[in-house]
């Protein structure tokens, strides 16, 4: 996938097929509206999601940004607007 042109749907395809295999389910079992905590996502995992979100997507993320933006489609939007924004300043087109 190409981060500076991925859409919203499949940056959360990406998360949502990223954290099914880390929690040994099939993707149509993840619910993208819940809490990541309490859908059985541990922190180790948190880390390991960030770190490869940090490498697929070529942003750094802060500390509290999963605090900030808990479920699968929260975090999906924050990157997909961080991705966009980032395309834009760095000379992509505006609409």
């Amino acid at each position: 996938m190409e981060a500076r042109t991925a859409t919203l749907t499949e940056i959360r395809n990406w998360l949502t097929d990223y954290l099914a295999a880390k929690l040994e389910r099939s993707p149509e079992e993840m619910d993208t509206t819940e809490n990541l905590m309490h859908s059985g996502v541990d922190s180790l995992t948190m880390v390991a999601l960030g770190l490869s979100i940090e490498e697929t997507f070529q942003f750094e993320i802060e500390p509290d940004f999963f605090s900030r933006f808990s479920t699968i489609d929260e975090v999906a939007k924050a990157v997909h607007d961080r991705v966009h924004s980032s395309a834009q300043e760095a000379g992509g087109d505006a609409v």
